[in-house]
């Protein structure tokens, strides 16, 4: 029985993807679609598996470097390549293929890279996050200090004007006594 063949076009439309997507994915990830006699692609239910998982680790977050990655590893380390081979098929709904396992031990893996990278980047948003907010606190704290100091020195300088007042006055009541004062000998003369 020949296994049903997919243009690029009603591969998008089940995957709900566009053909430049599916385009982009195959050159990214260094994936070997199937053509025909006339060099156009053709997808069977296998690529379209396989671009369904892509798809739904891009929907979790992954990026195609990570994905890239994890197919690398995977062509490095067995026999077994995500490349899309007539010859190599991976019954990807049997749990207990070798395969399939270490697909998902894999996947696995990958994911906690991706959690580790995305915990490292949202600490650094969170750390930058804190800086910022500390540095308008402490701004905030400083114009509140300024605003305090100039409120005290207003004071300080508002009494230190009353007590120069007073000793001018105390001087000018002195001088005026002074002036006032009866000489000595006019006190014991009378005159």
């Amino acid at each position: 029985m020949e296994e049903k063949r997919y243009s690029i076009s009603e591969a998008s439309e089940i995957l709900n993807l566009e053909t430049h997507v599916l385009r982009y994915w195959e050159e990214e990830l260094n994936l070997e679609i199937p053509r025909n006699e006339m060099g156009h692609r053709y997808y069977t239910d296998q690529e379209i598996r396989i671009f369904e998982n892509i798809k739904h680790f891009k929907e979790q977050g992954l990026q195609l470097r990570a994905i890239k990655a994890a197919i690398s590893s995977m062509d490095e380390n067995e026999d077994y390549a995500l490349k899309l081979s007539h010859g190599n098929e991976v019954d990807i709904t049997n749990p207990n293929d070798e395969k399939v396992k270490q697909f998902q031990m894999m996947m696995k893996n990958l994911f906690k890279e991706a959690l580790v990278e995305h915990n490292h980047i949202l600490r650094k948003e969170i750390k930058e996050e804190l800086k910022q907010d500390l540095k308008e606190e402490m701004l905030t704290q400083i114009k509140f200090l300024e605003k305090e100091y100039e409120a005290r020195d207003k004071e300080r300088y508002k009494r230190l004007d009353e007590v120069l007042r007073e000793v001018q006055n105390m001087r000018k009541e002195t001088a005026v006594a002074a002036s006032r004062k009866i000489p000595w000998y006019k006190h014991i003369f009378g005159r």
